[in-house]
């Protein structure tokens, strides 16, 4: 995962498309949107054109950029799993770098149950890392005891 990335929260429209292409053309390779944001469409847009323009002079390809978004707000499985699914047609790329749950809020069962719907959209492909945005230690020892598997112990 790259060090720096450009968040884009507060971005709209062509603010959030150019900020991006020219962060590309800077050499940045990692952009941080979310669902809440209204703007990983442009996000994404931006990062394809990048990828097939003369701007990208270093060769990169959709594999060497970063993308990051997160989830508006915790639910249920099946709410989550949609909003996984609309992140990736909006944003137009084939699968999420890295998908996280954007804050605590919903209480244990809904972030577990977030979870393991993220879990299995990493299964799925359609997310290749997962993670939490903004939770406390108590909310990240709590879930991590939560969802230990079975299989992860043996």
């Amino acid at each position: 995962m790259p060090r720096i990335h450009l968040g884009v929260y507060l971005t709209r429209g062509k603010e959030t498309s150019d900020a991006t292409k020219y962060a590309l053309k800077a050499g940045y390779t990692a952009i941080d949107s979310a669902a809440m944001y209204h703007n990983e469409k442009e996000c994404g847009e931006a990062i394809l054109a990048f990828l097939s323009s003369s701007a990208n002079t270093s060769g990169l390809k959709r594999e060497d950029i970063h993308f990051t978004s997160k989830l508006a707000s915790n639910n249920t499985y099946a709410a989550t799993r949609l909003a996984i699914k609309k992140s990736l047609a909006q944003c137009g790329l084939d699968y999420l770098d890295l998908y996280l749950l954007h804050s605590p809020y919903g209480g244990t069962r809904a972030r577990l149950e977030c979870w393991r719907a993220v879990e299995d959209a990493v299964v799925d492909g359609e997310i290749k890392s997962a993670g939490v945005s903004n939770f406390g230690i108590n909310h990240v020892c709590l879930h991590l005891c939560s969802t230990v598997r079975i299989s992860d112990t043996h």
